[in-house]
């Protein structure tokens, strides 16, 4: 409610040019900047090259999980200099309960649009881990942003904060060794149910912020969307964006990464249906999904999310079991178990190896995570059992 009437106000103000402005130097990064009547709240603030106070400007909130606003900007530096994109990432927004993180979204929605030009239709939302569920609850709950980019993790959990019939384009991005993959797939699955406009774009690596080019391919995709819906069609641009995204397949294929392939083929199939003639396109995904390159790699995908499954219930059951609702743990098990693990990451199969990265850290991120919550209980005997498994945990990685 607070969010929702908050930017009933802020998009009446952003259009309107306002008579002053603190000038920033452009092309830097800004950090600690603090929030007008907040106490003790700051952002991290870029202005591409190409900004100008005395215009509309798009614009970026972005959602570290640890509040390292100069932390969130670097990866959206490409992107923001190719569109224009302000980039503002809060410095006390991280994981957290999310009735602080609104409070704290708040206050600078309130900051940054009495203090900038910003265009009321280009407003997008970022986060990564516990901030793309941020990013993604906040789109939802106000359904005032033009897109979000949610990377690393999904979405809440609550059903008023997932995106369901709300006017965004949703895109995912996910390293392929992120522990949340299975995740990222499966909402995958839920937005194209709904018919959310969406797509997730995977690539080759684990649970960090994306490099800049992957966080530009985000843009690209919510770009291309926005330019769809013009009248008149800007064909030549759209055309523009459809000769990069072969070039992008043709790379793909040729550095035999089938299933980033794969999943550039069917974006392309759906994006520009109906704008571009697909019929070579459609032809060559076909005999794609044939060839004996393709099968064996899905066929290895499959079976390593089938595995993926089946240890993360295993390990996820024994954690809380010993580290939530019992005494103490059976470090035996865990040593043999862990061992198995590792061998899989030194396994012949990528996809395995992926696989055993993903369980690694999903189990080491659940136990750094429960000893910081019992470091403020001063619980002294779990923390002591979760920081030996934390060092196992680290020893096999």
């Amino acid at each position: 409610m607070r969010l929702s009437f908050l930017f009933l106000c802020v998009c009446l103000a952003s259009t309107v040019l306002l008579n002053a402005q603190t000038t920033y130097e452009k092309g830097k990064i800004h950090d600690s900047i603090a929030v007008s009547g907040a106490k003790n709240e700051s952002f991290a603030l870029y202005l591409p090259s190409s900004f100008s106070e005395n215009r509309l400007n798009p614009i970026v909130f972005i959602y570290e999980p640890m509040g390292r606003g100069a932390i969130g900007i670097p990866p959206f530096l490409s992107a923001a200099e190719k569109y224009g994109l302000i980039l503002v990432c809060s410095n006390n927004s991280r994981n957290g309960p999310y009735e602080h993180n609104f409070a704290v979204a708040n206050n600078l929605f309130s900051h940054v649009f009495s203090h900038f030009n910003i265009k009321d239709d280009e407003i997008y939302a970022s986060g990564f881990s516990g901030g793309s569920r941020l990013a993604s609850a906040i789109a939802s709950l106000t359904n005032r942003f033009a897109g979000v980019v949610g990377c690393g993790a999904g979405f809440s959990g609550l059903q008023e904060q997932m995106p369901s019939a709300q006017n965004y384009a949703y895109v995912g991005l996910c390293g392929d060794r992120d522990m949340n993959y299975i995740e990222m797939l499966t909402d995958k699955d839920y937005l194209g149910q709904i018919k959310f406009n969406s797509t997730l774009i995977t690539f080759s690596g684990g649970h960090n912020w994306p490099p800049q080019e992957q966080l530009l391919r985000a843009f690209d995709w919510l770009y291309l969307q926005r330019f769809k819906r013009e009248n008149p069609l800007p064909q030549d641009q759209i055309l523009e964006y459809y000769r990069a995204d072969y070039a992008l397949l043709e790379q793909l294929k040729s550095n035999n990464d089938q299933i980033f392939a794969a999943e550039q083929y069917e974006r392309m199939l759906k994006d520009y249906s109906g704008f571009v003639q697909n019929d070579s396109i459609m032809y060559q995904y076909h005999i794609f999904k044939n060839s004996v390159a393709y099968k064996k790699k899905a066929s290895a995908l499959n079976n390593a999310l089938n595995v993926e499954e089946k240890l993360m219930d295993k390990f996820r059951s024994r954690f809380t079991e010993e580290f939530e609702n019992g005494d103490g743990a059976t470090f035996k098990w865990w040593e043999k178990e862990l061992a198995k693990l590792k061998s899989l990451v030194e396994n012949k199969d990528i996809e395995l190896q992926k696989m055993a990265d993903r369980v690694i850290y999903d189990l080491f991120a659940r136990a750094y995570v429960r000893k910081s919550m019992l470091l403020q209980a001063s619980d002294t005997y779990q923390i002591a059992q979760l920081t030996r498994l934390l060092e196992m945990i680290r020893a096999k990685k």
